[in-house]
């Protein structure tokens, strides 16, 4: 997967693979003007400064004619000391299937092919795009609904 370039699609960002299938066949690696030509678009990804007692979060993406520009909303509230949140999956997993939400999530897991439940146990920090975008974005949840889950399954130590 390649996080620099990436599409939309349901306003959830579709990250570019690392290879691009082409007429004259695979193409690795590919330079940003092949990513352009297929249709992907450059993202574009800067963190707003926030005052003290506040936290920036994903709300969306604003398109443009060639990019992706990741748009952000200032929340109140500490980020963590040590940085972004980390979320227990097994607690998301809990979380999601009382707000029956689990089955539209565990679709993208499987449209992903990410079938390894080794990894699905795993932890995973607030500022991987992706996985928050899949559960806003699959589970269909507002902003207010995605915190209410997210808020229950912060891993402590």
């Amino acid at each position: 997967m390649n996080t620099k370039y990436g599409r939309l699609s349901n306003g959830r960002i579709e990250y570019a693979p690392s290879s691009l299938e082409t007429e004259d066949g695979v193409k690795m690696n590919p330079s940003e003007a092949s990513y352009l030509a297929a249709g992907w678009k450059k993202g574009v990804d800067v963190k707003p400064t926030v005052e003290a007692g506040h936290r920036i979060e994903v709300s969306g993406w604003q398109e443009s004619e060639d990019t992706l520009t990741c748009v952000y909303k200032v929340v109140a509230g500490e980020t963590p000391s040590g940085g972004a949140r980390v979320f227990s999956k097994l607690k998301l997993v809990a979380a999601l299937k009382e707000a029956d939400k689990w089955v539209l999530v565990k679709t993208w897991i499987e449209e992903r092919g990410y079938y390894d439940f080794y990894v699905a146990a795993q932890n995973f920090r607030e500022d991987n795009p992706e996985a928050l975008a899949a559960i806003k974005g699959y589970a269909r949840m507002t902003d207010e609904q995605a915190e209410a889950i997210l808020s229950k399954c912060i891993y402590e130590e």
